[in-house]
């Protein structure tokens, strides 16, 4: 799977690399709109994964958050692959 450090689409899963005040370290960000069309130092819009979760019968009332670019690190592609990395992990225990 090719990954690249900054995202490069919307729907990757991200962490966060740097102190940003009020964000857990290990919470995942879903990549909200289309980081293509942003430098790397410019905030692009982001949710949180378990904010997503809260708002599962309505995802439009979940947050976004800004965070720049370059403090994001891909995780996975997509949802469906950081679900599956769960699997795969798992199953080397």
């Amino acid at each position: 799977m090719d990954i690249s450090l900054i995202p490069v689409k919307p729907g990757q899963i991200c962490k966060i690399v740097s102190d940003v005040p009020d964000m857990e370290e290990e919470e995942v960000y879903i990549v909200a709109e289309d980081p293509a069309d942003f430098n790397e130092d410019d905030e692009i819009l982001v949710v949180g994964l378990k904010e997503l979760q809260r708002n599962a019968r309505n995802p439009d009332n979940a947050e976004r958050i800004g965070v720049r670019k370059d403090q994001l690190v891909v995780v996975a592609v997509d949802l469906e692959s950081y679900i599956h990395s769960w699997n795969d992990r798992d199953n080397k225990k």
